[in-house]
Order: C-alpha cells, then sequence, then structure tokens
C-alpha cells in the first residue's frame, strides 16, 4: 500500500478534519512548505477506523517558520514546546499539534537536543517505533521509511534501531511500548521487551505527568 484511496472522502468519515488541515497546508505552501500527517491518524486511517486523538502534522520548515505562516494567516498558535520543535494552531475546530521535521542529536533520556531537517527519513529515524513513522500527505500518499505498515498489518510494534538505544534517549518509551503492543498485538516484540526490563527502573526519573 502507498496510498489511501478515496483519501479526502475516507479522512472526513473517520473524523480528520481534512479542511482545518487544509488551511493550515496552506498557510505553509507559501513558505514553501510541505506538510504530513504523521502518527495515530495515520494509523487510524490505515485500518479504517475512527479517528481517536486529534491530528498529529509534520512540517519541513523550521518551527518559528511555521509559526510565521499561521499568524500570517491569522491562525492561532500556542507556542508551547516551541523550543523542542512543536506548536499548537488553534482552528475553528479543534487545536492540532504541528511539528517540525528534525532530528534528535542529543538526549538525556527526557529532553532532545534537536536539529532541523527537511529530510523525511531523518525524521523518521528519530520516532519511537516503525507503525508511528508512517507519513500521510494530504493527496493520500504513504511514506513509510520504516515499514511500518507491514508492521501495522501484521500487529506488531517494533523499535526502530536498536530498542536499548532508542530507550535511553527517551525512557518514556518503555511505557509506550507496553501501552501500544496492548493496543494493537497480542505478543511482545522480545527485543523490545528485553530492552524495556533493563531499564524498567529508569522510570522513576520521569515525571509524574509524563507517566500518565
Amino acid at each position: 500500500m502507498n496510498k489511501i484511496s478515496n483519501f479526502r472522502r475516507s479522512s472526513l468519515r473517520l473524523g480528520l478534519n481534512f479542511n482545518d488541515i487544509k488551511t493550515i497546508e496552506s498557510s505553509l505552501k507559501k513558505n514553501k512548505g510541505n506538510l504530513f500527517l504523521v502518527g495515530g491518524s495515520v494509523r487510524d486511517l490505515i485500518l479504517k477506523e475512527k479517528l481517536n486523538s486529534n491530528p498529529d502534522l509534520v512540517c519541513d520548515l523550521p518551527i518559528n517558520l511555521i509559526v510565521q505562516s499561521l499568524k500570517n494567516q491569522k491562525i492561532k498558535v500556542l507556542e508551547v514546546g516551541i523550543k523542542f520543535g512543536s506548536v499548537i494552531a488553534i482552528t475553528k475546530n479543534n487545536p492540532i499539534d504541528i511539528t517540525s521535521m528534525r532530528k534528535d542529536i542529543t538526549s538525556d533520556g527526557r529532553y532532545p537536543e534537536i536539529k532541523y531537517t527537511k529530510n523525511i527519513f531523518e525524521d523518521a529515524a528519530r520516532r519511537d517505533f516503525t507503525v508511528n513513522s508512517i507519513y500521510c500527505d494530504l493527496q493520500g500518499n504513504l511514506f513509510d521509511p520504516n515499514g511500518g505498515i507491514e508492521d501495522l498489518k501484521k500487529s506488531r510494534i517494533i523499535f526502530i534501531g536498536r530498542p536499548e538505544e532508542r530507550i535511553q534517549e527517551d525512557f518514556l518509551r518503555i511505557l509506550r511500548f507496553l501501552r501500544f503492543t496492548l493496543l494493537y498485538s497480542n505478543k511482545f516484540d522480545s527485543d523490545g521487551f528485553e530492552g524495556c526490563l533493563k531499564f524498567q527502573k529508569k522510570l522513576k526519573n520521569l515525571s509524574f505527568e509524563r507517566r500518565l
């Protein structure tokens, strides 16, 4: 699968705020930005399930230029998370998260140092699981650098790269691995589970809010 057929109609039927996202896309295109859906909404669209969360968007512009583009079109922006490359656009219907494509340079197990990129492969490489690194543009074209579609179809939650390395970048991934496996699979990936067990004591380093 490399495209979701009848994308506009399917997305509206499954609860995607297509028109609001198109408005955001139009504002970013004025600065030659390319916009993609990523994460949960793409998984739901592929599985043809009702969307159960607000969509996550990613754009190949630096975050300050994203903010400028949105404000130029009178779209309200909440700049929480801007130092990590993420903001919230307030459209007439719902808040929508928008993140700049980026690669993580270093991490202390909580917050990464980032560098912006226009390369979808670099952005995909920093994500946690293959099923979370499937991108979809607003024509329904799918971009799947890590084979996430196949893993999603086979109900597999697999870390991108070596699990131990990815967990040390952000210990919250232990909880995310458990949660996603319980949601999408009936079997834990053995390498991922062993990595989680090895670093389980690091969960105490996370704030209570991050564990929710």
